[in-house]
């Protein structure tokens, strides 16, 4: 129920609208009063951070590949001062402007971009043998220090980015070299990775700078499609991956837990329709992949059967979803 103490949300206001007690100019007035609507300003400023941002990663993808392009014609020191150029000047800049500003933390995100490009370079002119998995290493461990002082969500995502990327060279370079069997054991190690960083965002409200939508986004569907892939391939060769290795069963007790608690979370806690509609839509896939591996008909039949299945789940699942959205709306 709305008091005089709560905050106004676009539901309230939708609600009254509903009930033909706002009229239309004077509902998208309130939606412009608290941010849901944007005003020519507000538009000017999301123009302004987005071409900012593009503009400083063409910048330093442009830079990696003109080295690509030019390699055999420049000199190593060319190579080197070109990129520790870049790398001081943007630093310098966002040391002298400050780190509370966008351009800032956009200049760290182009520096730390081209830092990954001047260890490559070094690996590539002094030829230092090392495997790939520890430019992505070292790359995260020297930026580390920019991501904390930053406080730039990008950059965190490119912070975890690369030690996904460097776990699972790491794994597959050193831990299991020329080993063609499933790497389970890196799955489960990347889900701990990917939902630790999930939790964080979740739940630690204190980080204001982690709580864009966009982030939690992408690492809730990261780490459910990293407990799918192994669900999938136990579903399909259960006898003789349970045979071969019991992780894949945990994995899959993983992700049952990890979808029935996000259902709760998202559902009574936190209200989220669209992280809602991703779990719906692992359940839709392992659900049909189970009904596809246990019936034994023939081919068309049984891709006519699952295709019945698929939209009958698709429509129960829509059907839920705008129930709960109504739900949500009436307790407002």
């Amino acid at each position: 129920m709305l008091t005089l103490n709560s905050q106004v949300t676009s539901e309230h206001l939708y609600i009254l609208a509903r009930n033909e007690q706002l009229e239309v100019k004077t509902l998208e007035y309130a939606l412009r009063k608290i941010g849901i609507v944007p005003d020519s300003q507000a538009w000017r400023q999301f123009l302004d951070d987005m071409f900012l941002l593009l503009g400083i990663t063409l910048l330093s993808v442009g830079i990696i590949f003109f080295f690509a392009y030019n390699w055999n014609d420049m000199e190593k020191f060319a190579k080197f001062g070109l990129l520790e150029t870049g790398i001081l000047a943007m630093a310098l800049f966002a040391s002298i402007r400050g780190l509370e500003y966008l351009s800032s933390q956009a200049a760290i995100l182009g520096a730390s971009i081209l830092l990954g490009a001047l260890l490559a370079v070094y690996g590539q002119t002094y030829q230092t043998g090392a495997d790939a998995f520890g430019l992505f290493v070292v790359w995260a461990a020297l930026i580390l220090p920019w991501v904390l002082v930053s406080r730039f969500a990008p950059l965190w995502l490119l912070w975890l980015i690369l030690l996904n990327l460097g776990l699972g060279l790491f794994w597959e370079q050193v831990v299991v070299p020329n080993h063609h069997e499933i790497p389970i054991e890196l799955f489960l190690l990347l889900f701990l990775l990917n939902g630790m960083a999930l939790l964080i965002l979740e739940f630690n409200h204190k980080l204001e700078w982690l709580q864009g939508k966009w982030l939690g986004i992408i690492l809730f569907i990261t780490t459910l499609t990293i407990l799918i892939i192994p669900t999938l391939m136990t579903i399909v060769n259960f006898n003789i991956i349970w045979q071969d290795n019991q992780l894949f069963g945990l994995a899959t007790v993983l992700y049952i837990l990890t979808t029935a608690f996000s259902l709760w979370y998202y559902r009574y806690q936190r209200h989220d329709l669209l992280l809602l509609a991703i779990c719906l839509l692992g359940i839709l896939i392992t659900f049909t992949t189970l009904i596809g591996v246990s019936l034994a008909l023939d081919e068309v039949i049984l891709f006519l059967l699952l295709a019945v299945i698929v939209i009958g789940q698709a429509t129960l699942a829509t059907k839920w979803l705008l129930k709960v959205q109504q739900i949500w709306q009436q307790e407002e």
